[in-house]
């Protein structure tokens, strides 16, 4: 099976500007990774990667496009589960690696949102989002969660699994779990987000996402129980477990437009092909998982509103 690999980029700091934060390459990168892992299996794999061109890599970049900040509310949440003080508030040094980042979701939205933002190592094992970061001049590692060879010990500050936690298959789970502890400084924070097994989010995925979508979506989620083994195993403190809302929000001119809005977000973030100009139907599938999308007046039009209730499991490295 064809592998590629992309080594590191260091990221562009031409809006920052400090020497010192200009060396987080040197700060988190293994210079030895590539000799130690060259023709492993630590390698990205260009085959069977959904997000691809060939797959909804560009149907979940559309998504994006079409209203930015749908996400935003649970990524800010996770951001501050990223904090040790649960705050926005980050010292500039403060280093978050994203372990599933796709084309760096989280640092854009962050950016956006948060006046004092951490630097980011966007990682992800489909060299196709890697390509994608790097474009917009952020740090790209192309590996999987399971494996962080790039990655020194002890490089960063907090780590985040979100936005595809289930693509880690079970057998490697609890391998990502403490390679995750592995690269924390002692205090730094893990983060692991996900859908509940048998919950909404999950039954969409394998019900309406594999009937109409571009792409099959046969990942097992996770449950709390095995959540906390995972955060137990990696030999973390401080372990707790919560609900975050984590809704899909947009904003429009009208109520139509709104529901027509979030139709379409949804339609292209999963693929969903057999959907496309379907809105009705669309729209009733998402209240039939969800419940009842919630479609509010404010001052620059409709917001809509649904509700998702992620899992997080969150503690502390010692």
């Amino acid at each position: 099976m064809a592998a590629t690999i992309l080594t590191p980029s260091k990221p562009h700091f031409s809006s920052i500007g400090t020497e010192q934060k200009s060396s987080l390459f040197d700060r988190v990168i293994d210079p030895q990774a590539l000799y130690n892992r060259f023709g492993s299996s630590s390698q990205a794999l260009t085959a069977q990667n959904e997000f691809s061109i060939e797959g909804r890599g560009e149907d979940y970049l559309e998504s994006i496009r079409l209203f930015p900040d749908v996400r935003s509310e649970g990524t800010l949440d996770l951001l501050r589960l990223a904090h040790p003080q649960g705050s926005l508030e980050f010292d500039g040094d403060y280093i978050i690696a994203d372990l599933l980042a796709g084309d760096g979701y989280i640092e854009e939205t962050c950016k956006r949102h948060v006046s004092f933002a951490p630097l980011f190592v966007n990682s992800d094992s489909s060299p196709f989002m890697v390509q994608q970061s790097r474009q917009k001049g952020m740090f790209g590692v192309c590996q999987f969660a399971q494996d962080l060879f790039w990655l020194k010990d002890e490089s960063v500050d907090a780590v985040i699994y979100a936005y595809g936690t289930h693509h880690i298959p079970q057998e490697f789970r609890s391998q990502a779990a403490k390679e995750g502890a592995r690269i924390l400084k002692s205090g730094g924070r893990w983060v692991l987000h996900d859908f509940e097994e048998d919950g909404p989010m999950a039954r969409f995925f394998g019900e309406v996402v594999n009937e109409y979508g571009k792409t099959r979506h046969d990942y097992p989620h996770f449950t709390g129980d095995e959540m906390l083994n995972l955060a137990q195993d990696a030999g973390l403190s401080d372990i707790a477990i919560e609900y975050i809302a984590d809704p899909f929000v947009v904003q429009a001119p009208s109520k139509l437009a709104a529901k027509r809005l979030l139709c379409n977000y949804v339609i292209k973030m999963y693929g969903l092909v057999g959907l496309e100009n379907q809105f009705e139907l669309t729209f009733s599938l998402l209240e039939e998982y969800f419940g009842k999308v919630h479609l509010t007046e404010n001052l620059s039009g409709y917001e809509a509103r649904l509700i998702r209730n992620a899992l997080v499991c969150h503690g502390t490295k010692p």
